[in-house]
């Protein structure tokens, strides 16, 4: 029940309660004067009477007797009128019923009124010739009773009404400022911090107000202060000081996340490039020239990485630096290797002429099944031939045995036909919750059925080998149309509240089509409830009003939205307290590293930053009990990976 409601139900109980006392104790006064107002009026009846029939009394004229004794009866003021003579013989007797008409007999009844009865002598001369016995009827006194209690009872409830339509209308204007507090406090717990600029005139309202807003400034501000902590040492631990890339210690983590990853990485290349004679550059210029000569090379390379949020750049150390590019087939690789060397051509020094030989770049395509060394070692080795053929040269090294099964033509084909006959399979893998409180959801999987395998058998492809190709030709509607229907028919085939996980790519979400057409999906089935979608976390920085208008659009209708791979990218953390998602999935290069105080550090101010917006954080590619065992301790909601279950 509401504070206004409760105050008003106070003020009728107390207005009640006054008026019942002032009801009973008006009625009671009313009664006794009443009361006392028909023993006066019988004994000056029977007095008058008396005088009055004294002579016919004593003539022993009873007709006369009888005659006065009718006129006054027949006023109708009279319960009874007896005349006796001297000894006590009945000369004269009348009597009315005592019906009272116009008052209910329920208030007669709880309101009793007895009448005295009045008596007077009569004397002849000495001696006593009679008496006379008036009793008042009390039907007039029951009228003017009743007439009073109804009037007094309707004068209560006018103003009762009135004064509780006043009362509501003054708490309305007095409590408007705790429903101020009430939103304001809500927008903390959505992730916005207003402050009340209109301060109540009501002294304690006011100090409460004032309290709010400063509260609001402080949660404000530590929130502030640890995002800007956690970025700082995000910088500090895993940028180059100079250049602001990422640094060697967080490109490996990634390049070792990436190809232990068999759901996202299936092709790609490393990039290795190094600047040439740079030591000998900075002694002849200094160290200065030297820093702004390596930002110069990293904004060339920042250049050629913007094409794509898949290409991953560092900054290793003095002249080197390494790309890592996911989903590029070899000629894209060439491509990309011959348009870095075209570009580190262009650099100049500090006096701005061209320099003749920048740099040389190696690049090793990614074989399945190499791991991190494997592929470095052939980066390396494709960087030393370049060496060797000449100024800003690149050289590709391709591991026996890689070559595409499919043109770009032959995989749009493909795709375009496993839609139509449905060849489309989800597997699912659950999201364990921390502290063994079991299920949270499970995240789905989409592969296609290939069955022009060479052995003759259907073969299923997971999505890290067919999404490049559907994002360049521009199908991701279509795919993530048909992923959300089969998605949706799983659901309705499970019982229970079970809760999917569907990624969805940010080119659909840019869509005004994709998210009209998923809008009427969500509002015409119940189980949109049941459904949390996931994008990319470099994807949504680069679509963020999009993106929150798309939430809070599908909110309506219960789905949810999680942020996936978080922490790959160096964006900050300010846009989480607008964009209201549900979830965060810790990248799993954070993750890998069993014990690593430093990243430690990051997940845990991750989550206590997430926790403070109502967001729940997951770590991916858990792959071992000690280190579920280690996450668990960080204050994690909960975790994804192998060793909880693979995909099924």
């Amino acid at each position: 029940m509401t504070l206004t409601r409760q105050l008003v139900l106070l003020i009728l109980a107390l207005m009640t309660t006054v008026f019942l006392g002032s009801f009973a104790i008006s009625l009671g006064n009313t009664r006794a004067y009443l009361q006392a107002q028909l023993e006066s009026h019988g004994q000056d009846a029977a007095t008058s009477l008396g005088l009055s029939i004294t002579s016919h009394m004593a003539g022993n004229d009873v007709a006369s007797v009888s005659s006065m004794v009718d006129a006054i009866f027949d006023s109708g003021f009279y319960s009874s009128i007896i005349v006796e003579d001297a000894n006590a013989k009945i000369l004269v007797e009348r009597r009315l019923a005592q019906g009272i008409k116009g008052v209910p007999t329920w208030f007669v009844k709880a309101i009793t009124l007895e009448p005295p009865e009045g008596e007077a002598f009569v004397m002849a001369g000495w001696r006593q010739a009679g008496r006379v016995r008036v009793v008042s009827h009390p039907a007039f006194a029951y009228i003017q009773l009743w007439t009073s209690a109804v009037d007094t009872f309707w004068w209560f409830l006018f103003s009762t009404l009135a004064l509780g339509a006043a009362a509501i209308g003054l708490l309305r204007v007095v409590l408007k400022p705790l429903r101020t507090v009430e939103w304001q406090a809500n927008s903390i717990c959505n992730r916005e911090f207003p402050l009340v600029e209109d301060l109540p005139k009501t002294p304690d309202l006011r100090r409460i107000v004032i309290a709010m807003n400063r509260m609001t400034l402080k949660v404000k501000t530590m929130l502030a202060d640890l995002e800007a902590m956690a970025n700082r040492f995000r910088e500090q631990a895993l940028q180059h000081p100079v250049t602001g890339l990422a640094n060697r210690r967080y490109f490996i983590d990634t390049l070792e996340h990436r190809i232990a990853s068999e759901e996202e990485f299936q092709q790609g290349a490393l990039l290795l490039i190094q600047l040439k004679n740079f030591k000998s550059y900075n002694d002849r210029h200094g160290y200065p020239a030297g820093d702004v000569y390596l930002c110069a090379a990293a904004g060339v390379l920042q250049g050629v990485g913007e094409v794509n949020p898949k290409y991953t750049l560092a900054h290793l150390s003095g002249a080197d630096f390494a790309i890592l590019a996911e989903d590029v087939s070899c000629p894209e690789a060439e491509e990309l290797a011959r348009g870095l060397a075209e570009r580190l051509a262009q650099l100049t020094d500090e006096e701005g002429a061209i320099l003749n030989d920048v740099g040389h770049v190696g690049v090793a395509y990614f074989e399945p099944g190499q791991n991190s060394s494997e592929l470095f070692s052939n980066a390396d080795m494709a960087l030393r031939q370049a060496q060797t053929q000449g100024p800003n040269a690149w050289n590709l090294l391709v591991p026996e045995g890689v070559a595409r099964v499919r043109t770009g033509g032959e995989w749009k084909e493909f795709v375009e036909a496993a839609l139509t006959k449905g060849d489309l399979v989800l597997h699912t893998q659950p999201v364990v919750a921390c502290g063994s409180r079991g299920e949270m959801h499970r995240e789905v999987f989409v592969r296609l059925r290939d069955t022009m395998a060479g052995d003759g058998k259907a073969a299923l492809i997971a999505a890290g080998s067919f999404m490049p190709m559907v994002e360049r030709f521009g199908m991701t509607e279509e795919v993530d149309k048909a992923v959300i229907r089969e998605a949706m028919k799983l659901l309705k085939a499970t019982p229970g509240n079970g809760q999917l996980a569907i990624n969805v790519s940010p080119l659909s979400i840019r869509s005004l089509s994709f998210v009209r057409w998923l809008e009427e999906t969500l509002k015409t089935n119940p189980l949109s409830r049941r459904i949390i979608f996931e994008l990319p976390e470099y994807g949504a920085v680069t679509m963020l009003e999009e993106l929150h208008d798309v939430i809070e659009r599908f909110a309506v209708y219960g789905a949810r939205f999680s942020l996936d791979h978080f922490g790959r990218g160096f964006s900050s953390f300010a846009y989480l307290h607008s964009l209201k998602v549900d979830y965060l999935k810790i990248d799993g290069s954070f993750v890998r590293q069993l014990g690593d105080k430093d990243h430690e550090f990051y997940i845990r101010s991750l989550t206590e930053i997430a926790h403070s917006l109502d967001i729940q954080v997951i770590a991916e590619s858990i792959e071992s009990e000690a280190v579920w065992r280690w996450l668990q301790g960080l204050n994690l909601d909960g975790g994804q990976g192998y060793f909880l279950g693979r995909p099924a």
